[in-house]
């Protein structure tokens, strides 16, 4: 489905004028974003008091992007993205609910919050985000809209659930479908729809070994996902559906829209092609940017935060995903211009010609884009130009999480170098909140290492552990010692009236009698040795299990209702 709004101004391939002048880019700075490590905590930066006023700054500033500013024409752009866009999440957030979604009227002057995910059953660090944009777009009479990220690999068909006892816990699978090969979300169907329809069912009874937690969520809104399997087979949207009707329980209204259909809308493949006409360029600058980022971030791999953009016989790789309905593996795009086409690649066969002359509009292109779901051609974005689309096209601001926030730092670069623009702010969020099934055992890994501290200075220095008797006893032990020590030390300063070989010698006789004598003094600390090891077992044993019971990737479905909703109480902007 695509939206059948048109493109409302003149002109339309004049945006972005590569003879603009500079705009002052932020300074690199490497970014300290982890995950909260504690209980109950919510991670924002910056501070969520400044998130309706970043909106109304961002919304201010597109809008001063018209005609005036070296023929750019982004204000009308956002416009028609926006339109579009909206039009069609409405369109399927009524298919996932059941009921008509109205738009109302005025849709540039009304804010909007964006965030995505994946429609996997994420653990509450990552729906908080979702529940954030809604509860802004209330505060603000505004809009708020979740992109489902469909294009993505499938990476589980199951939700890790806790099972053994307190101090021997662990993890097992229970399946809410068969597994299969990794393939993109929008690509998988329900394989077994009795394995789903009883997946709360088996979850309850798997639970059961832990009488203290009260009732998952799962209870309340897999109905949701079981009947929305009557009306498509979809897993993304049965599970989208699930999570939606709680947030509605919630009060939440957010406008759903898979990146499968986002990328079959006009200004979607407006922007497709204006990447694609300008390859060579956005290539240039996206690998200008993702050298500068690892320099500045240390990282070494040639694969994070994105991959390089590659170039080979003319063909240039661009930054979309391409590939045929039923394959299970996504192919990078590979654009190259000849003559007054530029032709596409999925990097073995040529998939397509665009009509695209130097000085023309896009919509020729574009119509031939519209053409290749009906061959069985998906074409979607990545990572990377899902948020850059998002942001310079559609929201007033972007509701990140950590993962998503760090390649941004590249985004925001390219806003400025590519598009000349002052990038737009976002917001990075994420929150931690453990599943209270049971409760976690006061130790911390600084206990282990003052453990192991001792249990070496045992080793090597018993006598520090001796008695007050047992220093008497061993008193002559003790003074032999400290004699080595102190000849050691003078020997350091390496006397040369002593041969090499000779001084090797003697260092190696006093190194012997040391080892001795601690071996000796050691026989005396046998009974603390065994207690430290004692301890040491028991915290490590402790640690493995809190690595249990303090999980973040648990997922939303296992928690009880009040349990989250103590923890998104805590989105509060003032």
């Amino acid at each position: 489905m695509s939206s059948v709004t048109p493109f409302p101004c003149q002109n339309p391939d004049s945006r972005f004028d590569s003879g603009t002048e500079s705009v002052p880019e932020p300074e690199w700075v490497k970014q300290d974003l982890r995950v909260p490590r504690y209980d109950d905590v919510v991670f924002a930066r910056p501070d969520l008091s400044q998130i309706i006023g970043d909106a109304e700054a961002n919304r201010d500033m597109f809008q001063g992007c018209s005609r005036d500013r070296s023929g750019k024409i982004i204000s009308s752009l956002r416009s028609w993205a926006r339109r579009s866009v909206l039009e069609e999440a409405a369109r399927y957030t009524a298919e996932l609910t059941g009921s008509a979604v109205e738009l109302p009227a005025g849709l540039d002057e009304q804010l909007l919050f964006i965030t995505g995910h994946q429609p996997a059953l994420y653990h509450p660090g990552v729906w908080i985000k979702n529940l954030l944009i809604g509860k802004a777009a209330q505060q603000t009479a505004g809009l708020s809209l979740n992109l489902i990220v469909d294009n993505d690999l499938v990476s589980s068909t199951a939700v890790k659930v806790p099972q053994g006892t307190r101090s021997n816990p662990c993890f097992s699978d229970i399946s809410f479908d068969d597994s299969i090969k990794k393939k993109p979300w929008e690509e998988t169907s329900i394989q077994n729809e009795e394995l789903f329809r009883t997946f709360a069912d088996r979850v309850d009874e798997a639970l059961a070994v832990w009488p203290d937690l009260p009732a998952p969520l799962l209870r309340n809104i897999w109905p949701a996902a079981v009947a929305h399997m009557q009306k498509t087979d979809r897993l993304a949207d049965c599970l989208a559906a699930a999570r939606h009707a709680q947030e509605q329980r919630w009060g939440i209204e957010n406008l759903e829209l898979p990146i499968s259909r986002m990328c079959q809308t006009g200004p979607f493949l407006w922007f497709a092609c204006h990447l694609f006409k300008n390859a060579h360029a956005f290539r240039s600058t996206h690998n200008e940017v993702l050298s500068e980022y690892r320099k500045v971030n240390r990282v070494r791999s040639k694969t994070h935060p994105v991959p390089e953009l590659s170039e080979s016989d003319g063909w240039i790789e661009s930054p979309f995903w391409i590939w045929r309905t039923g394959e299970t593996r996504r192919h990078q795009l590979f654009v190259k211009r000849d003559q007054e086409q530029i032709q596409l690649s999925n990097g073995t066969d040529i998939i397509g010609s665009l009509p695209m002359r130097e000085n023309c509009d896009l919509s020729a292109a574009i119509e031939v884009l519209k053409q290749l779901p009906e061959q069985g051609i998906r074409l979607r974005t990545r990572a990377l130009t899902t948020t850059l689309f998002a942001r310079l096209f559609l929201g007033d601001l972007f509701v990140h999480g950590i993962g998503g926030a760090k390649y941004d730092e590249m985004t925001d670069r390219i806003f400025t170098r590519f598009f000349h623009l002052t990038p737009p702010r976002y917001l990075t969020l994420s929150a931690t909140r453990f599943l209270p099934f049971c409760k976690p055992f006061d130790v911390q890994h600084c206990d282990e290492t003052c453990l192991q501290r001792i249990q070496r200075d045992l080793d090597f220095n018993s006598d520090r552990h001796l008695t007050t008797e047992q220093l008497a006893g061993a008193a002559s032990l003790v003074e032999r010692k400290q004699a080595l020590i102190q000849a050691q030390k003078a020997a350091e300063k390496h006397d040369d009236s002593l041969a090499q070989a000779e001084r090797r010698r003697r260092n190696r006789l006093r190194f012997r009698e040391l080892r001795e004598l601690d071996s000796e003094l050691s026989e005396l600390t046998l009974p603390l040795r065994e207690k430290i090891i004692g301890d040491l077992e028991v915290v490590q044993q402790q640690m493995q299990a809190n690595a249990v019971i303090q999980s973040r990737e648990i997922s939303f479905v296992l928690y009880p209702e009040q349990t989250l909703q103590q923890l998104f109480d805590k989105l509060d902007f003032t």
